[in-house]
């Protein structure tokens, strides 16, 4: 397929774009601000969870990044050394036989690292199941004693029936490890975290594939890039603390990487049985956990590209192959109903009533939209209240979530520097902009069936969570400046086929910038981030090396490349550059004027000690807040 067809470079310059802004975005927040779940004190003395926001120093940022650059480049160097390449890139985008075997035996010790690291973490923790977990873990040891109270008027699956999924995984397994045992479905999720890790790591081999290859190169190995993506995906650590998180969350995102591995693997090799295995996948993760289906439709707008481009654009028109790209997508999408009916009949079966209608949709999509205890978007009790007040009538219910949802977006749009945007910007710096994702928090506070050693304590709750953040902090904004350094200087040798997952993310991005906000819904598509962010630094480093090189003698290119190769090309690149730098500058000068603005202070530099809160203080556990651990 020719992806230096002009069609090609529109869809993969519009995706670039657009990826670009919500990660500028959220690299702007980052670097001046900082959020994390705080406590406000209410007038009777209580405490009160609320996400508080403290300002930030770009300049901190920046001399991290600067301090990483540096360290890039004498890693390369080293690399070189030790590795035997001349050019550093070798391992990097190909590798040689001897490094592909090193590869594996890397990998694989990382995975065993990873299940290692995450089993001793659970066992030493045992933390019982909190808040929404505790209760579709208890509903499904109330199945276990023949209970099924929670079908019953106004009770849990009789609101959320599509919680029913998660709940018969749950119920399942503790026909394995026994009623009420939570730590085995704990250690069930050390497997999927060892699985999600793997799986990224071997998405990035696309990486390597040059522009024009299309996806012919998957599969090859990039040993030294899916080495350095799992050692990222290890030392940023948010995710991990989920393993004690019985909601889905890492069986969900197993399974939807699942499909997004094999819908490559079939890209690659047009082999139907990756079309099967896709399938399958995709309709367990939506069994477990709905929001999976922005998996299916970021995989389905590439099937759909694929078949596009192979209809028309192929110098030999591959009908057959672009039907069965077509096809995909139905079988895709049958196994997500099929699945979903099975589980459905399944949980009728064992509970012996049909499942009841439950909450609207559309319910959630006003709660996002409106302010809550815990910050812009979260769970205010309106999905709740207003299925109540009109008696479970769903269409009732359904109305009315329409009447306000215009009105809130008449509000937005009539007031949009007002009502708008800051809303819209202090809701993506609650779900996006706490470095930590929340882990801490909805691990911190749950009762431990062992004694969990003190230096643990420091970490979930202390001054070691503490430092912790502020480390995750720093690796919060290289992420999303390594993402952005991937998109920019892989915009013409990189291929559309490897945005896969970052679509993804920009469908999560989407998705909740309107839906229930929550870190812990959003860290499953930052995740997806880390592989593009550690591309993007080995390009980086690599541009700096070749520049380094030119600027200190080693121009050799016009003996080699013939000196009227290089009077073709010079031209182009000279101007080429200083297009590249005068935008580049009329950008920073844009962004600088913003910075000078109110709205800027109401959208990006969200500052709570400002609006008289103690927000440093709980941040960095100083003065009444200072924890003795």
């Amino acid at each position: 397929m020719n992806q230096d067809h002009i069609f090609c470079r529109m869809i993969n310059g519009m995706i670039r774009l657009l990826l670009a802004g919500a990660v500028f975005l959220l690299f702007l927040h980052s670097i001046f601000s900082t959020s994390f779940v705080g406590r406000l004190v209410l007038e009777d003395g209580t405490h009160r969870e609320r996400t508080l926001n403290i300002a930030d120093s770009p300049l901190r940022h920046l001399l991290v990044f600067f301090l990483l650059t540096v360290a890039l480049l004498l890693g390369r160097k080293l690399w070189q050394v030790l590795g035997g390449h001349k050019n550093g890139q070798a391992d990097l985008h190909g590798g040689k036989k001897p490094g592909m075997v090193r590869g594996d035996i890397i990998f694989w010790s990382m995975t065993l690292l990873t299940v290692i690291l995450a089993a001793l973490y659970v066992m030493k923790t045992q933390l019982f199941p909190g808040s929404d977990p505790a209760k579709v873990f208890e509903i499904a040891m109330q199945w276990r004693r023949g209970d099924f109270s929670s079908f019953e008027e106004e009770a849990y699956l009789f609101c959320y029936p599509f919680q029913s999924g998660i709940v018969l995984y749950l119920y399942l397994l503790s026909f394995l490890f026994g009623e009420g045992n939570f730590v085995g479905p704990q250690l069930v999720n050390v497997v999927f975290l060892a699985v999600i890790y793997g799986l990224l790591a071997k998405l990035s081999g696309l990486f390597g594939v040059a522009a024009g290859e299309g996806t012919e190169g998957f599969g090859k190995k990039r040993t030294g890039l899916q080495v350095a993506v799992y050692a990222g995906l290890i030392v940023w650590v948010p995710l991990s603390f989920y393993v004690t998180y019985l909601y889905g969350i890492l069986p969900g995102m197993a399974f939807s990487l699942g499909a997004v591995y094999f819908a490559q693997r079939y890209l690659a090799t047009r082999r139907l049985r990756y079309i099967a295995a896709a399938s399958l996948c995709m309709g367990l993760a939506t069994v477990i956990k709905m929001n999976c289906l922005i998996y299916l439709i970021a995989i389905a707008c590439f099937l759909v590209y694929d078949a596009v481009s192979l209809f028309f654009l192929s110098g030999k028109k591959k009908w057959k192959e672009g039907a069965v790209s077509l096809a995909f997508i139905v079988c895709m999408g049958l196994s997500v109903v099929l699945c979903t009916g099975i589980s459905n009949a399944v949980v009728e079966r064992i509970a012996g009533r049909d499942l009841p209608e439950g909450e609207v949709m559309l319910s959630w999509v006003v709660m996002g939209m409106q302010e809550a205890p815990l910050g812009p978007g979260g769970y205010n009790g309106y999905i709740s209240n207003v299925f109540t007040e009109y008696h479970y009538d769903t269409e009732k219910v359904t109305q009315a979530s329409l009447e306000e949802l215009q009105k809130i977006a008449t509000r937005m749009t009539e007031n949009p520097l007002d009502e708008g945007l800051p809303f819209l910007a202090r809701k993506t710096a609650f779900q996006w902009n706490d470095p930590t994702f929340i882990c801490l928090d909805r691990t911190r506070g749950r009762s431990a069936k062992t004694q969990i050693p003190g230096w643990l304590k420091s970490v979930i709750e202390g001054r070691g969570s503490v430092r912790l953040s502020v480390l995750l902090n720093y690796m919060h904004t290289l992420i999303l400046l390594g993402m952005l350094l991937y998109l920019f200087l892989r915009w013409k040798k990189g291929t559309l086929y490897e945005l896969m997952g970052a679509v993804v993310f920009l469908g999560g991005y989407l998705f909740h910038l309107f839906w229930e906000s929550s870190a812990s819904y959003t860290i499953p598509y930052f995740v997806l981030l880390i592989p593009y962010a550690v591309c993007g630094m080995a390009e980086w480093a690599a541009l700096l090396e070749r520049e380094i090189d030119r600027l200190w003698g080693n121009g050799k290119n016009d003996v080699r490349k013939g000196k009227k190769v290089h009077e073709k090309t010079g031209l182009r690149e000279k101007y080429g550059k200083a297009f590249a730098v005068v935008f580049a500058l009329g950008f920073c000068l844009l962004v600088f004027a913003f910075t000078r603005t109110n709205l800027f202070d109401r959208t990006i530099a969200l500052d709570d000690d400002k609006n008289g809160l103690d927000a440093s203080e709980q941040f960095y556990q100083t003065g009444i807040w200072e924890n003795p651990y």
